[in-house]
């Protein structure tokens, strides 16, 4: 039983730092190919870690293996177009402004409730409002609405404002992180008072981000969050 604790610790491990070097996508974001090294990695895996008689490096061989067939792919992939259209396939448009084209959706294997939830889940509940819809390789659907149903934004209606500012998470959960705190500009000090106004110590904060500019958003544990900026009450 112990012997099987151990083999999966390790297995856990390994595969923790494979999947780390293989890089941070989503699973609903893996081309095909990902997707397959990924599943075969599970059932690689899971042998080794049941059945005992299975030398351990049975296990940890072929998931290397897997992982430099996966570094190979990539790279090919990145310099050869005709390669990468193979692996993966290309974008179809599936709308245009004319509207649905039902001869690619039979080809893409979808039927038109299919293509709904999709654009439903982009934000757009009426055909009516899409100029083009493309099928991204990786199975998401992009948009692009008609410029009647587009967002306003500043630059559509030419006004001029302040570039955002990147906020930091300097308290998460009850803990200071020391990196973001130093990156934000603010003194420990200054978050400490900022606290004592609000009546909180700092196992009573669930989230706390700060910007450049000072900007603060409070979250406590319970309660509302609170908008606010450091030196408004100081």
């Amino acid at each position: 039983m112990l012997t099987i604790f151990f083999r999966s610790v390790i297995i856990y491990l390994l595969l923790l730092l494979i999947m780390r070097l293989m890089g941070k996508r989503q699973l609903s974001e893996l081309q095909p190919f990902e997707f397959a090294i990924t599943l075969i990695l599970a059932e690689l895996a899971c042998i080794p870690m049941s059945e005992i008689q299975i030398p351990l490096m049975y296990g940890i061989i072929p998931i290397f293996v897997m992982f430099i067939l996966h570094l190979f792919i990539t790279k090919l992939a990145s310099k050869n177009l005709k390669f990468n259209r193979f692996l993966n396939g290309k974008p179809v448009v599936v709308m245009t402004p004319d509207g649905i084209d039902k001869r690619v959706l039979d080809k893409l294997d979808m039927n038109v409730n299919d293509l709904l939830h999709a654009l439903r889940a982009a934000g757009y509940f009426y055909p009516e409002e899409i100029s083009y819809a493309i099928l991204e390789t990786n199975g998401n659907l992009s948009v692009l609405p008609k410029a009647s149903a587009s967002p306003l934004t500043p630059a559509v209606q030419n006004l001029e404002v302040e570039e955002a500012e990147m906020p930091y998470s300097v308290i998460c959960e009850g803990v200071i992180e020391y990196t973001n705190l130093e990156l934000s500009g603010v003194e420990e000090d200054s978050i400490n008072t900022l606290l004592s106004e609000n009546d909180l110590k700092l196992k009573d904060v669930l989230l706390l981000t700060v910007n450049k500019k000072k900007d603060v958003y409070l979250q406590p544990m319970k309660g509302s969050a609170i908008i606010t900026a450091i030196g408004d009450n100081q």
